[in-house]
């Protein structure tokens, strides 16, 4: 088996939460959604307000999938934010870092893991509450049925996978949005124990500066662009649009500095691994 694969189970065991908090959301969800199954006089009274106010079933079941998809998407970020701050900070804290060093995996790989972890594997973990209350919500609509139909509109085992396959694609964006974000975070944490705070007040910093104290204003744009990207996408209707508004010129930029980032992190742990 590949030793990425064991790296991969590492983070799993190290940073529980990755896991926890979708497993609790996902709990807590189900148990909202299925109290509707076993409560249809709240079906009912709904179902007969929205027919009195008018036909708004598209629109309401439109609004409980964006609403989903959101929710599962704020989670995905905010625990890949968190684990890319404290991955490196916690194995410095811990005294594991050496052992890790000593072991028969290169820097490269390292990386390389963490930010599959961040990037690739915590969304994938969260898309499970996506596709878990979708799928709720088509299993409700066949035993509630016209109950439900009239509240939500035709809910469909294809819809829920639809759902399912749109909200992969939106995290996908997001995550090449957070990919420079992520290697500075990597970068900042071998170097500081507060890498999260350094970077936003560093970014804040920056902007007051080349706004107020410059008059540059170009690059206090760009800053807040590309930190604010991987969030705009996740609200956005037409997320590529995004990538337009940002400007392609700035996403390169951003990549270019992520990739310096990356390499003054990987020189930084190989000075390290010298020095130990």
């Amino acid at each position: 088996m590949h030793p990425s694969l064991f790296m991969l189970e590492k983070e799993l065991i190290e940073h529980k939460i990755v896991t926890r908090l979708p497993l609790f959301l996902l709990i807590f969800g189900l148990l909202i959604l299925g109290s509707i199954m076993f409560n249809s006089d709240s079906v009912n009274s709904m179902s007969l307000q929205f027919s009195y106010q008018g036909d708004l079933s598209a629109d309401f079941s439109q609004g409980l999938s964006s609403f989903i998809s959101m929710s599962a998407g704020a989670v995905s970020l905010l625990l890949s934010i968190m684990y890319l701050a404290k991955t490196f900070l916690k194995e410095r804290q811990e005294g594991s870092l050496m052992f890790w060093r000593s072991m028969p995996v290169s820097d490269a790989l390292t990386h390389a893991v963490k930010l599959g972890f961040a990037l690739i594997l915590i969304p994938l973990i969260c898309s499970a509450l996506v596709l878990s209350a979708e799928l709720l919500l088509w299993f409700i609509s066949l035993t509630n049925g016209q109950n439900l139909i009239s509240l939500l509109g035709e809910v469909s085992f294809f819809g829920a996978l639809l759902s399912w396959l749109l909200f992969m694609a939106k995290m996908i964006l997001v995550s090449l949005a957070l990919l420079p974000l992520a290697c500075l975070l990597l970068a900042v944490s071998q170097v500081s124990n507060f890498p999260l705070l350094v970077v936003v007040v560093g970014a804040y910093t920056l902007e007051f500066l080349c706004s107020y104290v410059f008059s540059f204003t170009a690059l206090a744009d760009f800053i807040d662009d590309i930190m604010s990207m991987p969030l705009t996408l996740l609200t956005a209707q037409q997320p590529l649009m995004v990538f337009a508004q940002v400007g392609w010129l700035s996403c390169l930029g951003a990549y270019l500095l992520g990739g310096l980032c990356l390499l003054f992190s990987l020189l930084i742990r190989r000075q390290g691994k010298f020095a130990g």
